[in-house]
Parts: C-alpha cells; structure tokens; sequence
C-alpha cells in the first residue's frame, strides 16, 4: 500500500492521468516450470494409470500466485523497475508508472498516448481488460479531482461491507474512536468470560479493521494496533473495536486528500512515541508518517520490540525506525525520477532523544540500548 500512495502522490503533483488494467485469467498464462501432475479430469477418456503433467498454472495450485508474478515481473522488466510492485518507463526523460497488485495495476503518465505504449505492450504478452480511469483497486476509491488539481483515496464502500457484516447497521456513531485514557488488558479472566467471547467474530473484525487501518485511515492506527494484541483473549476489547467500527461508520468519506504541493514532491518525516503503555508488559508504541504533497504515504503504529526504560529512550527507538522507512522512501522517490536533495526532515518532539541522535559519545544513562538503534547517527 506504500508504495501505491507514493505513487498517487508523485502522480498528482505532475498532473498525470490513469488508468486501470485488470489480467484475465492471470494464473492461466503463467509459465510453470515446476514437476506437478494432476488427475484426469471426469469425463476425459484415460487410462486409470495415467496423470497430466501442467504446462501452465492453474487456480488453486500454491505456486500459482508466484508463477504469475515471475511471469509479468520479466515482461514489467523490459519496461522498467522499481519497487517490487511499480516499475517505469523512461522515454525522453518522462516517465510512465505501473503499479501492480497481482492482476490488477494502474498505469500512470503525462498522456493518454504513453499510456497506450504500455498497454499495447502487455496485450502483446496477456489479455486484458481495460477499465477505464483508475478509480478504484483493491477496495479503494481513488477520487482525482483534475480541475481542483486534488486527490482523495478513501474506503466509504468497504466500510459499510464491514458494518454490515458486523451487525452494526443501527449502531450510533461516535465522535472518536477510542475512550481518553482507556487501558487494555488480557481479559477474560473466568471460563463463563472465555465462552461468550468465543461467539463474537474478533479475529475477522480486527483483520478489516486493519485493512482499513493499512489502506487509508492513519487516524485509528494506535487504536487498531492495541485491538490487535487480544486476538486470543477478547472481552474487553470487543467493546473497544466496536466503538473504532462506529466511528468509521460516521466518518465513511473521510479519507487521505493529497494536494499536489504545487508540483513538489518532497518528503517530509514525523515521529514519535509513548511510553510503557502495555499494561502486560510494558512496551512503548512508536508512531512513524511520511509526507507527500500535503498527505501522509507512509505511516506505522508498531509496539516496540524491547522495553524502553525512559521516555528518551522510547523515542530514539521510534526515531530509528522512521529512519528506516525514509530511506526506503527516498530509495523510492529516487526510482520514479524524483530524487530528494539534501536531507530529509524528521521532526520529533523529546529533546533527549535528539541530543542522542546528535551525540554519538558515551552516556551511561543509554549504554544499553541496542546497537541496530544507532545507525540514524
């Protein structure tokens, strides 16, 4: 999902047009290589002895997804390449971007005749279907607003899948989507406890959730990431993710709105972090965002891995891991033809954390913390 928001970003501060393209039948083109043999289908005469050997991928084979990908990855090559997922043509200096997502992928450039190059080039390798304007891939609503030179990805559709599905229909909406101060904590604690939460469908509220979450909804990301911890022991917390539900369901049109920064692409990086806020075992929550023509492509909530012992030390750690997302940012960044000049800026709030980012001589106060935290110095 980063690397599509980057994309969408850069795309509408140069002002390009998308569109959308959809493999048919993608799994059946792919080149298969691997031994696998299959029964003979019902009805085709056969020896019972005998078995077919697959030249191509078929649907429901574990491989096939991998097959495909390695597929219309060495066509995606003679193009050009980038991340995994986006690859680039560079022709007279302009270039034209592909993000693909399996079978779906949008294409990205200055004109609508760049954009045939491309797809006449995979029609050549692959059917498919062309459909129209991107304004939609994988449960998102991209709305690009050409006149007001603005563009919005939100997930209206897909949340009212959830509440649905959830039985939340009638529920009332809130105006935030967790409590001031709430504290969750393993629960339930008796056998009565454990059986009625057995009956509620956590697990599959919290995954759409953070689909939600991971898509376009930075705004209930501490929350879903503290829900995420109860998956085995919810009572608590149910009540809790509802009440994150309800407040989706009141702010469906709400979304991530990039604004063209008129024309710049220039990243911008924030963090910070709490400290010991998991009651059970103490650890500090980091939070990271990356900004892009006015609008976060990146952003994280993430327990930490160890425990802090000072605020400082909880936001150097945080400080670190938003290092490492703005490198593979800038990596990124560089590969569709906008390189970063100078120093990116990271802001953060605790003084102790920056003077240990600045100071690289010894404190014994921080003698402890680990090495893979020091190489933002």
């Amino acid at each position: 999902m980063n690397s599509i928001r980057v994309v969408l970003s850069v795309v509408l501060a140069l002002e390009y047009v998308t569109e959308r393209l959809d493999a048919d039948t993608a799994f059946l083109n792919s080149e298969f290589k691997d031994r696998v043999c299959m029964e003979v289908p019902y009805g085709i005469p056969n020896d019972k002895n005998m078995m077919y050997k697959l030249d191509k991928a078929i649907y429901g084979l574990k491989q096939a997804a991998s097959a495909w990908h390695k597929t219309i990855h060495r066509v995606f090559l003679m193009i050009g390449g980038a991340d995994e997922c986006v690859y680039v043509k560079v022709k007279e200096g302009r270039h034209v971007y592909i993000c693909l997502y399996v079978d779906d992928m949008i294409i990205a450039a200055k004109t609508s005749e760049e954009i045939q190059e491309v797809k006449a080039a995979l029609k050549s390798a692959f059917k498919m279907k062309e459909l129209g304007e991107a304004n939609f891939i994988l449960g998102m609503e991209i709305d690009h607003d050409h006149s007001a030179k603005a563009l919005m990805i939100k997930q209206a559709r897909y949340m009212d899948d959830v509440v649905t599905r959830s039985n939340q229909q009638d529920a009332k909406m809130v105006v935030n989507p967790c409590e001031a101060g709430m504290k969750l904590t393993q629960s339930p604690k008796t056998d009565t406890e454990i059986s009625l939460m057995q009956a509620k469908s956590y697990r599959a509220l919290i995954g759409c959730l953070l689909y939600i979450t991971t898509c376009t909804r930075p705004d209930v990301a501490y929350i879903v990431t503290q829900l995420s911890r109860f998956l085995e022991n919810p009572p608590t917390a149910w009540k809790a993710a509802i009440r994150v539900l309800r407040y989706l369901k009141g702010t469906r049109d709400l979304g991530i709105v990039y604004n063209g920064n008129k024309g710049k692409v220039e990243l911008t990086a924030y963090t910070d972090a709490d400290w010991g806020s998991n009651l059970d075992d103490r650890r500090s929550v980091s939070g990271t965002m990356m900004m892009i023509s006015g609008a976060p492509v990146v952003f994280k909530s993430k327990y930490q891995r160890t425990v802090a012992l000072s605020s400082a030390e909880a936001e150097y750690m945080a400080l670190s891991q938003c290092t490492q997302e703005v490198l593979w940012t800038r990596a990124m960044l560089k590969d569709l033809g906008h390189e970063q000049v100078g120093a990116t800026q990271v802001l953060e709030d605790n003084q102790g954390a920056i003077a240990l980012a600045s100071n690289a001589g010894y404190n014994a106060r921080t003698k402890h913390v680990d090495i893979k935290h020091h190489f933002i110095r």
